[in-house]
């Protein structure tokens, strides 16, 4: 955005650093070694739905274009709609290196077909002795923040400061802890 558009009061939206996701494979050994927690061998990614025939077509190409790509790695790619209106392409598989370049195509499909704005967040499920843990990535924010949702919508957030500083050198973790949002029934535990 230049300054001739600050004047005119245009916006451009910023563009999520994608390449960010691929910063997971060190925070998954990091999650493994010191703390236990594994992958649940699902990630989702999180979208604001809109009406347009448009946009349905085009997750159902990209639905149909991680079908050709991943039947060979065992990936296993389906679409959920949950109960607030948002849509998730959820993704299954038990290697951390697929989930996430699978994660990264997704994502990078919407982006490269103009719907930045309508990304929310990528979802990782993780589980162990500590109990769930997701790491939810907010692309308008470009960093990772740790999420351990608990019975009756309540969360762990003695943990989630836990995970914070296990993953702070291996993860860009959001500053701003007010910008935690909890991220309830993203479908990606076990």
């Amino acid at each position: 955005m230049g300054l001739f558009d600050i004047l005119r009061g245009q916006r451009t939206p910023k563009r999520a650093d994608l390449d960010q996701l691929f910063a997971l494979g060190s925070a998954a050994l990091t999650l493994d070694a010191g703390l236990g927690l594994r992958t649940t061998g699902r990630a989702g990614v999180c979208f604001k739905s809109i009406e347009a025939g448009e946009f349905e077509r085009l997750v159902r190409e990209i639905e149909e274009l991680l079908d050709a790509t991943s039947s060979s790695s065992g990936t296993v790619v389906s679409r959920h709609d949950d109960e607030l209106g948002f849509s998730w392409v959820v993704v299954n598989d038990p290697d951390m290196e697929d989930l996430v370049t699978t994660t990264h195509v997704v994502s990078r499909s919407l982006e490269d077909r103009g719907f930045s704005e309508r990304l929310l967040c990528a979802v990782f499920g993780f589980d162990g002795e500590l109990g769930q843990v997701d790491l939810v990535y907010a692309y308008k924010r470009g960093n990772f923040y740790p999420f351990a949702p608990r019975e009756g919508r309540r969360r762990d957030n003695a943990l989630e400061l836990r995970l914070k500083s296990a993953l702070g050198a291996d993860l860009p973790i959001e500053p701003e802890l007010e910008r935690w949002y909890p991220v309830w029934e993203a479908p990606v535990g076990r």
